[in-house]
């Protein structure tokens, strides 16, 4: 009862030899398998069983001692006469164990496909499928098992996380999309949502994800990067004012700065740089120290000519986090233009050109003007 199989069979074989009770010869054979040492009874067992052709038990057992003595020609005999006396599940698989060893998997299937059909066990079919899927090749086959499983049972994760697996490695999102809100309507995991979501975001369905969210599964945290990722800046302005007062979290000061901003048509209308300006000190204030954060506030005051030298030195905050970011040198180097440093931005505008090359808009229009501004 504790697991203490080798104890067990210590004493079972004590009890065995004082009796000689079958009894005791077969729980003696069975803590034996448990325990993983050998026994001195098995060829009293094969006697046994030979003299009793009709007992299940004797069998299930010479089999699992000829399967650990890889043993499977014998193994494969007493699996067809344990079969040919027993319809139930648990001995046509016990009888699939010896072929799978032997890598004769198409036998195997057969007397697993019997076993499920008797049974419908999910570990039965996971074991079908993974000959299928990984041994045969026969990927569909293993894909069409599973999914008329799951149209006749509900969606269980063991299931379900095959099919998922299956799905994954052949990059089929919209099956894979279907399992997984399968898995959340089954059982309401985080987990699931969130692959629900990033199944969208991957394939750019920003409104069918924002649409999940909004209905089956709140998460406001999610839905404010979708609404970046949409580009609806105005949205995402809303959700991050929503979870500053919630949670009280100074990131999202500096979340909806970044959002006002770039919601505003007019980027260069004093009153919303004032308010953009507010939003970023109270979150500096409140102990933000995030480099996109630093950059963005840092590179707007020097952008918009708001206070150029604090613009330069918060930027070189954020490079003290990430010292080779292309995009904190090229506000760096911005700054030094914007100050008429000219040399000193041109030294960090080449490392910037070396990195990202001139593909870029901004950057380009950066390079123009900093090349002029040394010449």
């Amino acid at each position: 009862m504790q697991g203490d199989f080798k104890q067990s069979n210590y004493f079972y074989s004590i009890l065995y030899n004082k009796t000689q009770s079958v009894e005791y010869m077969f729980r003696e054979l069975t803590t034996a398998l448990y325990a993983g040492v050998e026994s001195k009874n098995i060829s009293k067992l094969e006697e046994w069983t030979k003299q009793n052709p009709d007992n299940i038990q004797s069998k299930r057992l010479l089999i699992s001692f000829y399967i650990n003595e890889k043993e499977n020609k014998k193994a494969k005999e007493v699996g067809r006469e344990l079969i040919s006396k027993s319809g139930k599940a648990i001995d046509f698989e016990l009888s699939a164990s010896p072929y799978i060893l032997s890598g004769e998997y198409t036998e195997a299937i057969r007397l697993l496909e019997e076993a499920y059909n008797k049974s419908y066990n999910e570990d039965i079919l996971i074991k079908i499928t993974t000959i299928l899927a990984n041994y045969i090749g026969d990927i569909d086959s293993a894909i069409q098992h599973l999914e008329e499983h799951r149209s006749q049972n509900q969606c269980s994760e063991k299931i379900c996380n095959q099919l998922v697996e299956i799905y994954t490695k052949l990059q089929q999102v919209q099956p894979l999309m279907e399992v997984y809100h399968d898995l959340y309507r089954e059982t309401k995991k985080d987990v699931y949502a969130v692959k629900i979501v990033e199944g969208y975001i991957y394939t750019e369905n920003f409104d069918k994800a924002i649409k999940f969210l909004q209905n089956n599964y709140s998460n406001d945290e999610l839905l404010y990067e979708l609404y970046l990722a949409k580009k609806d800046y105005h949205s995402a302005l809303d959700i991050a004012e929503k979870l500053f007062i919630e949670q009280k979290k100074p990131k999202w000061l500096a979340e909806s700065a970044m959002a006002l901003y770039e919601s505003a048509k007019n980027k260069d209308d004093e009153l919303m740089l004032k308010k953009v300006v507010d939003k970023f000190e109270k979150a500096l204030e409140a102990g933000v120290k995030d480099s996109v954060y630093l950059n963005y506030y840092g590179y707007t005051l020097i952008d918009k000519n708001i206070d150029i030298e604090k613009g330069v030195d918060i930027v070189k905050d954020a490079l003290k986090e990430q010292p080779n970011n292309s995009y904190y040198l090229d506000s760096l180097a911005w700054g030094y233009y914007k100050l008429n440093l000219c040399k000193e931005a041109y030294i960090e505008m080449k490392k910037v050109v070396d990195i990202e090359g001139l593909d870029e808009e901004d950057i380009a229009q950066h390079w123009i003007s900093i090349q002029e501004c040394n010449r």
